[in-house]
């Protein structure tokens, strides 16, 4: 792509992020999230703009075109949502973008598929796949929270704020975690052994994680006799969110294989990001107000015992009744 292609979308990005601003309800809680987001991608063209020729700015560049391949897949689920009347479908989209971005990005590297671009995109399929099915389970049938409330509070103009609130602010998230695949994909050959290990070893453990506490989670469910209750055993007693602990890991691993690039470093930003979402500013704080709320004693129980988010240090508190996640 030619310079004027990218000057022409960075006006394109202007003018949505115009449109973002001055459509943006005035009732519309956590502005300063929807600034940041909607600010990002013009960052992210103004040091690629002022950084000269060079393996760095070809990243840059290359991260920059991942937004286009992530945009289109939340523009389908705000056209499916809208649809549907169900923009819970954005969490089946969540898992669905990083791939379109991480494909934008190896067809735009136009490197050969080898082992390590081969490990990387084929562990991003198994962690898009297991959520893509998982998601589409809790999700497709019936709009849960907190979508449904926002339908109800903005009224007519969730037709078009959804497209905002719900679809392009997650996306651009989602985006800003994908900066360490466009340096993953361009990485100057040979790549280290070392890296791609250690990569590699972070990637399962957070994969495993995440996929143990879902099984545990699920398993937990289909007994009748822990109706009511909440599970406090296997990794929901390690934290309270062994699942968004998993996804953190998982996206730290795939920092570490950026690190082949020289220039990778500049995207430690990415897991720290990810990891603070999970953890303490949306997924993780969202479950604990919902299990605060509808299951205060258990649940205060269950906190005085079990870390939040990180494993270390542990409460000091042991007594209790029941525990975690249900």
């Amino acid at each position: 792509m030619r310079w004027d292609a990218w000057t022409f979308a960075a006006l394109a990005w202007i003018c949505l992020a115009a449109a973002w601003l001055f459509l943006m309800p005035k009732k519309t809680r956590g502005k300063a999230w929807h600034y940041a987001m909607m600010t990002a991608p013009l960052a992210a063209f103004a040091a690629a703009f002022a950084t000269p020729p060079s393996p760095l700015r070809e990243s840059l560049l290359i991260w920059i075109a991942c937004g286009g391949g992530v945009c289109a897949v939340v523009a389908l689920g705000w056209l499916a949502g809208t649809l549907r009347r169900n923009h819970g479908l954005m969490d089946v989209a969540y898992p669905l973008a990083p791939v379109a971005a991480a494909g934008t990005a190896f067809a735009l590297a136009g490197r050969p598929l080898d082992l390590f671009s081969g490990l990387f995109l084929t562990s991003l399929a198994l962690w898009s796949l297991r959520l893509t099915v998982q998601t589409w389970g809790h999700n497709a049938h019936a709009e849960r929270q907190p979508y449904a409330h926002w339908r109800k509070s903005f009224g007519p103009t969730w037709l078009w704020w959804s497209a905002f609130q719900v679809h392009l602010l997650q996306g651009v998230t989602v985006w800003l975690w994908c900066a360490p695949f466009a340096f993953i994909l361009t990485a100057p050959a040979p790549r280290s052994r070392a890296v791609l290990l250690a990569g590699a070893a972070l990637w399962l453990a957070g994969f495993a994680l995440q996929a143990s506490a879902d099984r545990q989670l699920k398993a937990f469910k289909r007994e009748l006799a822990n109706k009511g209750r909440l599970l406090d055993r296997g990794v929901w007693a390690f934290v309270r969110h062994p699942n968004y602990l998993g996804e953190s890991v998982m996206w730290a691993g795939w920092f570490v294989l950026a690190l082949a690039h020289p220039w990778g470093w500049v995207t430690a930003f990415a897991p720290l990001y990810a990891s603070w979402f999970m953890g303490y500013a949306s997924a993780a704080p969202f479950k604990e107000q919902h299990m605060a709320r509808t299951r205060p004693e258990a649940w205060a129980a269950y906190c005085a015992r079990t870390p939040r988010f990180l494993p270390w240090p542990r409460p000091r508190a042991t007594a209790g009744t029941e525990g975690a996640d249900a």
